[in-house]
Order: C-alpha cells, then structure tokens, then sequence
C-alpha cells in the first residue's frame, strides 16, 4: 500500500516539475526576465486549476530553498554594504505601508464584500502563508478563502514584477551581465554548501523565517565578498531548482479550486490591487529618498512570496540581500500583529 502511494506521489511530482519545466522553457524563449521562475509558475498553477492534481514533496522543496540561497547570494555585491545605512529608515517606511496596507485590505474584504472579520484579517496579511493558515485554522476560519486570495497575490506578483521589469528596460540576464564570473570549482562549492548549510541551522535554531534560502544567501554573500570564494554555481544546478521554486509555487492551487475560484476572484484581486498600490507607493518614497532602485525597492516591498522575489531580484541584476532583509522584516511584524489583530476582532465585534 505504501509503496503504491509512493509511486503515485513520484508520478505527480514528475508531472508537475515537467509542467514547469515547459511553460519555464517557453518563457524563456519569449525572453520573459526571470523566465525559468514566472513561465512555470503559471503553467502549473493553470495545470492545477484544470484538474491535473500536482504537488512538490517537502524532500525536494528544502535543497531547492537552499541551493537558490547561496544562488542569490551570489548578487551581493560591495554596493550593498554602502547602502545598509539606508535600511532602517527603508524598515521604517516599509513598517508604515504594512498597517496601510493591511487596514486597506481588510476593509475591502470584511465591509464590500461581507468577508467574515478573521478570514478578512488573514486574506490582507502580504505573505507568510504557512503561518496564515495555521492562524486560520486555530480561528476556525474560512481557510479556502484565506488559501485562494494569498496564492492569487503569489502568482500575480511572480508574473506582474517581471512585466514591469521589461517595461523599465530590465533584461531577462542574470546578474553580472556579460561579465558574469565562471562556475565555482569543487572545492569552492564544498565550501558554499557547508557554510551555507551552518548558517541555515543557526536561522533554524533561531526560528527565522525561509532559514533554507537565507542561510545560503548570507553564507554565500560573506564568502564572496571576503574573496574565499570566487565564481557562481552552474546553470545545471540553479535552474532545476529555479523549475522546482514554480512548482511548488503554482502546485498551491488544487484542482477542486476552479468551481469557487469566480466567487472569490474578484475580493481577491481587489485586495492585491490594494496591497500592490500601497506597497508600489511606499517603494516609490524609498527609491526617492534613499536612491534605490525602484524595481528593487518593488520587489523588496512585495506583499509576499518571499522566496519568489529574492530570486526574481538576483535574475534581475538586482541586490537580494536587500529585498530578502526586507522581506525578513515584513514576516517578523506580521508574526507579532496577527495575535493582536485576531484577539482585538474577536474581543470587538
């Protein structure tokens, strides 16, 4: 019995990673930025949506979050050191915006569209979606509601955020352009990994969010900028788990999704058009003051898909280590506000 069920769930894996790695191979070859990432996402999330049951299974998702951190970290460059200055002040608008943003969504969901006060409330919060739903499910919530309206937000931000990258005249080159470095040798990808991997328990042990990704990103970044490491890893192993990253992302819409999808896409897409000019609005004011990127300050910005941003930022020659710091921070506040959101709701009807 249990070895059929392990087959049946190889052959959905395998299905779902060639879904992907199809629609990532044709954006691509449309010259999307960040095609590998965006192109498989939506394949898969349309594949989902059809009725062809896909998923990723938590063995391949931690190796992929960690071979992509040490892969973004590879974008940090000297400039990042120089602008860290800037980043509390940054922290301090992006702390702003989060209460905007939050209030602006939950209104529209709780009093147009007569969403119930806790599934509203968690539908508004920008990411951190395992956290979210198991908020959810202690609330005994709509967590249908809440699971529909964050991978809506995932999808249209993997897929906008290169748009507007195109428009702005990012190419779909990853960082370094031409002059990119050559592959690491043996030695130095032992080193990544083993320096990535310590970082990643430390992060663990400290319970910080996305630990797999960030600890290859920070371990990766040190060695780079030290000089004891020099070169970048090998397309053969970034953009398997590039595919993976699509996957898992639009393996979050389940088949049964479709009959009540028309129901709540409309609430849905008014809430991440709320959140979207809220966050596009205070990664303005950042890129203004501090003279950053906008398309950076964006993605740093981005109400949610952690994962997802920091790599479209390293493919988009931008600094991940500022859009992930970001992201860290967005996911530390959300922590700390949902318990006191979702007590004073109740305690207030």
């Amino acid at each position: 019995m249990f070895g059929q069920l392990d087959l049946r769930s190889l052959k959905r894996f395998a299905i779902t990673i060639g879904i992907a790695a199809a629609g990532g191979a044709a954006a691509e070859l449309l010259g999307l930025p960040a095609g590998w990432l965006s192109g498989g996402l939506l394949v898969v999330a349309a594949a989902s949506l059809a009725g062809v049951n896909t998923d990723v299974p938590a063995s391949v998702r931690t190796p992929a979050y960690f071979v992509l951190g040490i892969y973004a970290g590879s974008g940090v460059s000297q400039e990042t050191l120089h602008q860290m200055q800037t980043w509390p002040a940054s922290f301090l608008v992006l702390s702003v915006s989060l209460v905007i943003l939050i209030a602006g969504a939950y209104r529209h969901l709780h009093r147009r569209h007569g969403w119930d006060r806790n599934a509203a409330l968690l539908s508004a919060l920008p990411g951190a979606l395992s956290f979210v739903l198991a908020a959810a499910e202690q609330l005994r919530t709509d967590m249908k509601k809440v699971a529909v309206a964050q991978s809506v937000r995932l999808v249209m931000l993997v897929e906008l955020v290169p748009l507007i990258g195109l428009l702005l005249g990012h190419s779909g080159e990853l960082a370094g352009g031409a002059e990119q470095p050559s592959h690491v040798g043996l030695v130095d990808l032992a080193l990544l990994l083993g320096a990535g991997l310590a970082a990643a328990l430390l992060f663990l042990v400290v319970r910080l969010p996305g630990a797999w990704m960030l600890g290859g990103l920070f371990a990766s970044a040190a060695l780079l900028l030290s000089g004891v490491v020099e070169g970048r890893l090998p397309p053969l192993l970034v953009i398997p788990c590039t595919i993976a990253l699509a996957a898992i992302a639009g393996s979050r819409f389940r088949p049964g999704d479709m009959a009540i999808l028309p129901r709540l896409l409309r609430p849905a897409l008014g809430a991440f058009a709320i959140a979207s000019c809220v966050s596009a609005a205070a990664a303005a004011i950042v890129a203004f003051l501090f003279e950053i990127n906008f398309l950076q300050a964006l993605l740093a910005f981005s109400p949610g898909a952690q994962e997802a941003v920091v790599i479209l930022a390293y493919a988009m020659n931008l600094d991940p280590a500022y859009v992930a710091a970001h992201q860290v921070v967005r996911f530390l506040a959300l922590v700390a506000l949902v318990p006191i959101l979702t007590r004073w709701l109740n305690r207030h009807p």
